[in-house]
Order: C-alpha cells, then structure tokens, then sequence
C-alpha cells in the first residue's frame, strides 16, 4: 500500500497459534480490509505463514486509532471463539 503525503500508518503483526486460526483470520478480515466503513482508512491484510499482517494508512490519527481498534478487537474475538470451539 502506498500513501499519501502525511497519511499515517501502521502494520500490526499478529502471531497466531494455528495455521488454520491463521488462515481463518485471514478469511474473516479481508472483506472489512477491502470495503472499510469508512473512507478514512485503507487495510490490507494478509499472511505471513502463521502471522496475520495488518497494514493500516489513514487520513489521521483518530482514524488511525479507530481502524486498529477495530482490528484487533476482531482478532481477538476471532481467537477467543476459536480457542473456545477447540476446548469443546
């Protein structure tokens, strides 16, 4: 991804236990990276072998904030029904 002049970035790297977590991960983020809610922000995401890489340029840094808040808050409920599933 490249940015405009000032944008702000950031790339969240997430290892992830699993590869299937990982690739479930994957799945699950691509639609919100490719049509965010909002036009403040752009997302890439993608794998690293079992590394989950987000990759977030926005207009400012509220924008910035609110795009990795959502991200991880994602990650995190993705990772906590999986490992939820697998104690089952």
């Amino acid at each position: 991804m490249t940015g405009a002049a000032g944008a702000h970035e950031l790339v969240l790297r997430v290892p992830l236990p699993d590869p299937r977590l990982a690739e479930a991960a994957l799945r699950a983020l691509k639609p919100e990276a490719e049509k965010p809610a909002t036009g403040r922000f752009r997302a890439e995401v993608r794998l690293e072998g079992e590394v989950l890489v987000v990759h977030i340029e926005a207009k400012d840094t509220s924008a910035l904030r609110a795009a990795l808040n959502s991200f991880v808050s994602w990650i995190q409920a993705l990772t906590d029904a999986c490992l939820t599933l697998s104690r089952s």
